[in-house]
């Protein structure tokens, strides 16, 4: 007999988050973020929970791989980007989006040599400090970007440190303004927290991870009060017991 112990995926609880997500989103797209095997809930799980997203979000090029090959044609980003050159080759042939965060992988575009063509995501570091541009070398890796012929478009993106907590969003919201200011693209800034919290941040695409798989990204407020449902069930049962003296 198998340990009994079971997780249950439940894929209508996945509908209902994404569902709910899009009435937060106000019209603007939605990329259902499904990195680390779609948050422990696993790929295909998620394909059938996620199957009216706009878009899937992840950051490993095998699992992007699993998406297409069991039947996903919809937008892909690859949330990290290129890891090395041969990446940008594998997002060609699958038809992925490539976040651009670092002067390396900027290289490694403006020396691709393969076939294809590939749509990029220009990532700003907006006071997370993980991964993006400064704003003075922002402006400048988009023009170098533009200028790429097998570019085909090249879209904005941020993350949030402090979405989650009152106004924690502002300043970063701010900084990216100035940096973006003059330049024509389509944006995508919400995480979870500034998806619920911060309208302004909806711009054209949004990218929830944790409210799609029902918890919440707020300490004061519950997933059940934001409408949320749990999409794992846990279950096992007891298989023994011990009388011990306090102590």
């Amino acid at each position: 007999m198998t340990r009994p112990t079971q997780a249950t995926i439940s894929a209508a609880a996945l509908r209902h988050n994404l569902s709910r997500a899009r009435v937060w989103a106000e019209g603007a797209r939605v990329w259902a973020v499904v990195k680390a095997n779609a948050y422990g809930h696993g790929l295909s799980s998620a394909l059938r929970g996620f199957s009216a997203a706009d878009g899937l979000a992840l950051i490993e090029f095998d699992h992007a791989q699993r998406l297409r090959e069991a039947g996903w044609r919809g937008p892909v980003l690859m949330l990290e980007g290129a890891f090395e050159p041969p990446d940008v080759d594998a997002a060609a042939a699958l038809g992925l989006e490539l976040a651009v965060h670092c002067e390396q992988q900027l290289r490694w575009l403006e020396d691709w040599r393969g076939r294809g063509a590939l749509a990029v995501h220009l990532k700003f570091n907006s006071g997370m400090n993980r991964l993006g541009f400064s704003p003075d070398a922002f402006r400048v890796a988009h023009a170098r970007l533009r200028a790429l012929s097998r570019v085909l478009r090249v879209s904005t993106m941020a993350h949030f440190a402090d979405a989650d907590l009152p106004g924690g969003a502002d300043h970063a919201l701010e900084f990216f303004q100035r940096a973006s200011e003059g330049i024509e693209a389509e944006c995508s800034l919400a995480n979870s927290a500034a998806l619920i919290d911060v309208p302004s941040s909806r711009r054209d695409w949004v990218r929830p991870g944790i409210v799609l798989y029902g918890a919440s990204p707020f300490a004061a407020r519950s997933a059940r009060a934001l409408g949320l449902r749990a999409a794992m069930r846990l279950a096992s049962r007891l298989i023994g017991v011990q009388q011990l003296q306090a102590g």
